[in-house]
Protein backbone atom coordinates (compact mmCIF):
# COMPACT_ATOMS: atom_id res chain seq x y z
CA UNK A 1 0.00 0.00 0.00
CA UNK A 2 2.77 2.46 0.93
CA UNK A 3 4.55 2.07 -2.40
CA UNK A 4 1.38 2.53 -4.43
CA UNK A 5 0.42 5.66 -2.50
CA UNK A 6 3.91 7.15 -2.87
CA UNK A 7 4.30 6.72 -6.64
CA UNK A 8 1.83 9.47 -7.72
CA UNK A 9 3.98 12.04 -5.93
CA UNK A 10 7.06 10.81 -7.81
CA UNK A 11 5.52 10.83 -11.30
CA UNK A 12 2.53 13.19 -11.62
CA UNK A 13 4.66 16.37 -11.82
CA UNK A 14 7.03 15.11 -14.51
CA UNK A 15 5.96 17.65 -17.13
CA UNK A 16 3.76 19.93 -15.02
CA UNK A 17 6.74 20.86 -12.82
CA UNK A 18 8.24 22.87 -15.69
CA UNK A 19 5.03 24.84 -16.01
CA UNK A 20 4.92 25.55 -12.28
CA UNK A 21 8.56 26.66 -12.29
CA UNK A 22 7.99 28.86 -15.38
CA UNK A 23 10.70 27.04 -17.33
CA UNK A 24 8.27 25.56 -19.84
CA UNK A 25 8.74 28.24 -22.52
CA UNK A 26 12.54 27.96 -22.31
CA UNK A 27 12.47 24.21 -22.80
CA UNK A 28 9.90 24.36 -25.59
CA UNK A 29 11.99 26.95 -27.45
CA UNK A 30 14.91 24.54 -27.78
CA UNK A 31 15.44 22.02 -30.58
CA UNK A 32 14.59 19.18 -28.21
CA UNK A 33 11.99 16.92 -29.91
CA UNK A 34 8.63 16.84 -28.15
CA UNK A 35 8.66 13.05 -27.83
CA UNK A 36 12.12 13.13 -26.26
CA UNK A 37 11.03 15.76 -23.75
CA UNK A 38 7.89 13.88 -22.66
CA UNK A 39 9.48 10.43 -22.60
CA UNK A 40 12.56 11.76 -20.86
CA UNK A 41 10.45 13.15 -18.03
CA UNK A 42 8.46 9.93 -17.86
CA UNK A 43 11.46 7.60 -17.84
CA UNK A 44 13.15 9.63 -15.11
CA UNK A 45 10.13 9.18 -12.83
CA UNK A 46 9.72 5.53 -13.81
CA UNK A 47 13.35 4.74 -12.99
CA UNK A 48 12.97 6.31 -9.55
CA UNK A 49 9.77 4.32 -9.01
CA UNK A 50 11.39 1.05 -10.06
CA UNK A 51 14.26 1.89 -7.74
CA UNK A 52 11.78 2.05 -4.86
CA UNK A 53 10.28 -1.29 -5.88
CA UNK A 54 13.77 -2.82 -6.07
CA UNK A 55 14.41 -1.51 -2.58
CA UNK A 56 11.33 -3.42 -1.45
CA UNK A 57 12.64 -6.57 -3.15
CA UNK A 58 16.01 -6.22 -1.41
CA UNK A 59 14.24 -5.71 1.93
CA UNK A 60 12.17 -8.87 1.44
CA UNK A 61 15.23 -10.92 0.50
CA UNK A 62 17.26 -9.47 3.35
CA UNK A 63 14.56 -10.23 5.90
CA UNK A 64 14.25 -13.77 4.56
CA UNK A 65 17.97 -14.42 4.90
CA UNK A 66 18.07 -12.80 8.34
CA UNK A 67 15.28 -15.08 9.56
CA UNK A 68 17.02 -18.08 7.99
CA UNK A 69 20.23 -17.29 9.88
CA UNK A 70 18.60 -16.50 13.22
CA UNK A 71 15.50 -18.74 13.43
CA UNK A 72 15.82 -22.50 13.72
CA UNK A 73 14.53 -24.41 10.67
CA UNK A 74 13.48 -21.22 8.86
CA UNK A 75 13.86 -21.99 5.13
CA UNK A 76 16.25 -20.33 2.71
CA UNK A 77 14.37 -17.74 0.62
CA UNK A 78 13.27 -19.09 -2.76
CA UNK A 79 14.84 -16.41 -4.96
CA UNK A 80 13.23 -17.63 -8.19
CA UNK A 81 9.73 -17.71 -6.74
CA UNK A 82 10.23 -14.32 -5.11
CA UNK A 83 11.37 -12.77 -8.41
CA UNK A 84 8.36 -14.13 -10.30
CA UNK A 85 5.95 -12.77 -7.68
CA UNK A 86 7.80 -9.43 -7.58
CA UNK A 87 7.48 -9.02 -11.35
CA UNK A 88 3.81 -9.99 -11.39
CA UNK A 89 2.71 -8.03 -8.33
CA UNK A 90 5.10 -5.22 -7.46
CA UNK A 91 6.90 -4.32 -10.70
CA UNK A 92 3.74 -4.41 -12.81
CA UNK A 93 1.86 -2.27 -10.27
CA UNK A 94 4.78 0.17 -10.17
CA UNK A 95 4.67 0.64 -13.94
CA UNK A 96 0.87 0.96 -13.90
CA UNK A 97 0.63 3.58 -11.16
CA UNK A 98 3.66 5.52 -12.41
CA UNK A 99 2.37 5.64 -15.98
CA UNK A 100 -1.18 6.57 -14.98
CA UNK A 101 0.06 9.32 -12.66
CA UNK A 102 2.38 10.76 -15.30
CA UNK A 103 -0.19 10.62 -18.11
CA UNK A 104 -2.93 12.32 -16.10
CA UNK A 105 -0.50 14.85 -14.67
CA UNK A 106 0.68 15.74 -18.18
CA UNK A 107 -2.86 16.05 -19.55
CA UNK A 108 -4.01 18.08 -16.52
CA UNK A 109 -0.91 20.01 -15.41
CA UNK A 110 -2.98 22.53 -13.43
CA UNK A 111 -4.69 19.75 -11.50
CA UNK A 112 -1.77 17.53 -10.51
CA UNK A 113 -2.67 17.75 -6.83
CA UNK A 114 -6.14 16.42 -7.61
CA UNK A 115 -4.62 13.67 -9.77
CA UNK A 116 -2.40 12.57 -6.88
CA UNK A 117 -5.30 12.56 -4.42
CA UNK A 118 -7.60 10.57 -6.72
CA UNK A 119 -4.98 7.87 -7.42
CA UNK A 120 -3.90 7.78 -3.77
CA UNK A 121 -7.48 7.37 -2.53
CA UNK A 122 -8.24 4.79 -5.22
CA UNK A 123 -5.21 2.71 -4.22
CA UNK A 124 -6.09 2.98 -0.54
CA UNK A 125 -9.64 1.80 -1.23
CA UNK A 126 -8.38 -1.11 -3.30
CA UNK A 127 -5.90 -2.27 -0.67
CA UNK A 128 -7.62 -1.50 2.62
CA UNK A 129 -11.37 -0.96 2.21
CA UNK A 130 -12.14 -3.78 -0.24
CA UNK A 131 -9.86 -6.17 1.65
CA UNK A 132 -11.76 -5.50 4.88
CA UNK A 133 -15.10 -6.06 3.16
CA UNK A 134 -13.97 -9.32 1.60
CA UNK A 135 -11.97 -10.59 4.59
CA UNK A 136 -15.08 -10.62 6.77
CA UNK A 137 -16.65 -13.12 4.39
CA UNK A 138 -13.45 -15.05 3.62
CA UNK A 139 -13.81 -17.25 6.71
CA UNK A 140 -16.90 -18.93 5.31
CA UNK A 141 -16.29 -22.44 4.03
CA UNK A 142 -17.87 -21.73 0.65
CA UNK A 143 -16.27 -18.30 0.22
CA UNK A 144 -14.93 -17.58 -3.25
CA UNK A 145 -13.82 -14.27 -4.72
CA UNK A 146 -14.92 -13.39 -8.25
CA UNK A 147 -12.26 -14.52 -10.72
CA UNK A 148 -12.23 -11.14 -12.48
CA UNK A 149 -11.42 -9.40 -9.19
CA UNK A 150 -8.57 -11.77 -8.33
CA UNK A 151 -7.07 -11.63 -11.82
CA UNK A 152 -7.41 -7.93 -12.59
CA UNK A 153 -7.01 -6.24 -9.20
CA UNK A 154 -3.81 -4.16 -9.70
CA UNK A 155 -3.17 -3.96 -5.96
CA UNK A 156 -2.93 -7.80 -5.78
CA UNK A 157 -4.98 -7.75 -2.58
CA UNK A 158 -7.54 -9.97 -4.29
CA UNK A 159 -4.84 -12.58 -4.96
CA UNK A 160 -3.88 -12.69 -1.29
CA UNK A 161 -7.48 -13.04 -0.15
CA UNK A 162 -8.25 -15.59 -2.82
CA UNK A 163 -5.39 -17.83 -1.69
CA UNK A 164 -6.10 -17.72 2.05
CA UNK A 165 -8.48 -20.67 2.09
CA UNK A 166 -6.25 -22.74 -0.18
CA UNK A 167 -3.18 -22.32 2.01
CA UNK A 168 -5.12 -22.83 5.23
CA UNK A 169 -6.59 -26.05 3.83
CA UNK A 170 -3.12 -27.29 2.80
CA UNK A 171 -1.71 -26.46 6.23
CA UNK A 172 -4.57 -28.26 7.99
CA UNK A 173 -4.29 -31.39 5.83
CA UNK A 174 -0.55 -31.68 6.24
CA UNK A 175 -0.68 -31.05 9.99
CA UNK A 176 -3.38 -33.68 10.51
CA UNK A 177 -1.47 -36.31 8.49
CA UNK A 178 1.86 -35.73 10.22
CA UNK A 179 3.06 -38.31 12.73
CA UNK A 180 5.58 -36.13 14.55
CA UNK A 181 6.42 -32.52 15.27
CA UNK A 182 9.41 -32.67 12.93
CA UNK A 183 7.27 -33.96 10.09
CA UNK A 184 4.68 -31.25 10.75
CA UNK A 185 7.39 -28.60 10.55
CA UNK A 186 8.71 -30.11 7.33
CA UNK A 187 5.24 -30.18 5.79
CA UNK A 188 4.60 -26.56 6.73
CA UNK A 189 7.88 -25.46 5.13
CA UNK A 190 6.93 -27.38 1.98
CA UNK A 191 3.70 -25.40 1.70
CA UNK A 192 5.44 -22.10 2.49
CA UNK A 193 8.06 -22.63 -0.23
CA UNK A 194 5.53 -23.58 -2.91
CA UNK A 195 5.04 -21.00 -5.66
CA UNK A 196 1.57 -19.51 -5.51
CA UNK A 197 -0.80 -20.37 -8.33
CA UNK A 198 -0.08 -17.90 -11.12
CA UNK A 199 -3.23 -19.10 -12.85
CA UNK A 200 -5.02 -16.29 -14.60
CA UNK A 201 -3.64 -13.23 -12.79
CA UNK A 202 -0.01 -12.99 -13.97
CA UNK A 203 -0.79 -12.13 -17.60
CA UNK A 204 -3.57 -9.62 -16.75
CA UNK A 205 -1.23 -7.76 -14.39
CA UNK A 206 1.41 -7.46 -17.11
CA UNK A 207 -1.28 -6.46 -19.61
CA UNK A 208 -2.43 -3.61 -17.35
CA UNK A 209 1.16 -2.40 -17.11
CA UNK A 210 1.49 -2.61 -20.90
CA UNK A 211 -1.73 -0.64 -21.45
CA UNK A 212 -0.44 2.08 -19.13
CA UNK A 213 2.65 2.40 -21.34
CA UNK A 214 0.38 2.78 -24.36
CA UNK A 215 -1.43 5.58 -22.50
CA UNK A 216 1.88 7.39 -22.00
CA UNK A 217 2.61 6.96 -25.71
CA UNK A 218 -0.74 8.52 -26.63
CA UNK A 219 -0.12 11.43 -24.25
CA UNK A 220 3.32 12.01 -25.81
CA UNK A 221 1.77 12.07 -29.29
CA UNK A 222 -0.98 14.46 -28.19
CA UNK A 223 1.32 16.79 -26.26
CA UNK A 224 1.52 20.34 -27.63
CA UNK A 225 4.53 22.58 -27.16
CA UNK A 226 2.61 25.85 -26.89
CA UNK A 227 1.91 26.96 -23.33
CA UNK A 228 -1.72 27.95 -23.89
CA UNK A 229 -2.68 24.32 -24.51
CA UNK A 230 -1.59 23.49 -20.96
CA UNK A 231 -3.98 25.91 -19.31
Amino acid sequence: MLLGMLLPFVNADGVARDLHRRTHELLMATALPTWAYVWGRYLAGLLMSLGLSLLMLVALMGMGWLLHLTVTDYPVPEIGNLMVIWIGMIASATVLVSSLSFALGTLLPRLTTLVKIVILVGWFVGVEILSVLFSDASHAANFSLPAWYVNWDPTSEGIALGLINKYMADFSNMASNATSTAQTQHNLLTVENALIDLGGWFAPHLLLAGLSLVLVLLVALAFKRSRHTLR
